[in-house]
C-alpha cells in the first residue's frame, strides 16, 4: 500500500485535496461519498457479515457463533464490560482488538470491520447504551446492534438456559440482522430479540 501525503489547495479555493507528486485533485467529499456508497455496502455485505458477539459464557457463545454461520461470521467473542469498551472500537474500525483472544469462540479474522454487534441477555441495557456512546465514530460503516430484549432477561439467580437455547437465540439474532440487511444496512440501528 502506498501512502500519499495530501495538502489542501487553498489558493485554488475549490475544496480539493492535491495528492503529491501527481497533482490529481480529489474532492473533499470523496471519503464520505465512498464510505456509505452502494459499492461500499455491497463489498461489506457480500458473503458472510462480520459480527462481534458479546456474552457471558463460552458455553453459550460457541454454539451461538456456530449457529450464525454461514450468513454471519463471529470474528470475536467478548465476555466482560471492560473488554467491550477496550476492544469493540477497534473491531468496528476494522482493526484487531489490541488484546490476545481470551477464548476460542469465533474466527479471529480481523481483515474486515465488524458490521454488527450481538449482545446476549446477560448484558444490561444501560451498559449497552454506554458501549454505543463509547464507540460512536469508531465504526467504518453503519452498525446493527442486536440486543436481548430486557423484558425477557432471565433472573440472575435463575436456572441455566434450557437445552437448545443457543440455537433459538442465534435464530432470533439472525432474523434481526436479515431485517437490517433487507432495509439496506445503511444506518445504525438497535434491535431487540
Amino acid at each position: 500500500m502506498v501512502l500519499l501525503l495530501a495538502t489542501r489547495s487553498l489558493a485554488r479555493g475549490r475544496g480539493s485535496l492535491l495528492l503529491n507528486p501527481s497533482k490529481i485533485p480529489i474532492p473533499l467529499s470523496f471519503r464520505a461519498a465512498t464510505k456509505f456508497s452502494p459499492s461500499y455496502k455491497m463489498s461489506t455485505l457480500s458473503g458472510s457479515l462480520p459480527v462481534v458477539l458479546c456474552g457471558r459464557t463460552t458455553a453459550i457463545g460457541k454454539p451461538v457463533s456456530e449457529a450464525l454461520l454461514p450468513d454471519y461470521e463471529v470474528i470475536h467473542f467478548i465476555q466482560t464490560n471492560e473488554a467491550v469498551l477496550a476492544e469493540l472500537p477497534h473491531l468496528l474500525a476494522g482493526r484487531d482488538p489490541q488484546a490476545a483472544a481470551s477464548n476460542d469462540v469465533g474466527t479471529h479474522d480481523y481483515s474486515r470491520p465488524a458490521r454488527a454487534v450481538i449482545f446476549g441477555r446477560g448484558y444490561e441495557m444501560e451498559d449497552i447504551e454506554v458501549f454505543r456512546k463509547a464507540t460512536s465514530g469508531s465504526a467504518s460503516g453503519p452498525t446493527a446492534w442486536v440486543v436481548g430484549d430486557p423484558a425477557k432477561k432471565p433472573k440472575s439467580n435463575g436456572p441455566p438456559p434450557p437445552a437448545g437455547y443457543a440455537k433459538v437465540a442465534a435464530d432470533l439474532a439472525k432474523e434481526k440482522l436479515d431485517q437490517w440487511k433487507a432495509s439496506g444496512a445503511d444506518k445504525d440501528e438497535l434491535f431487540f430479540y
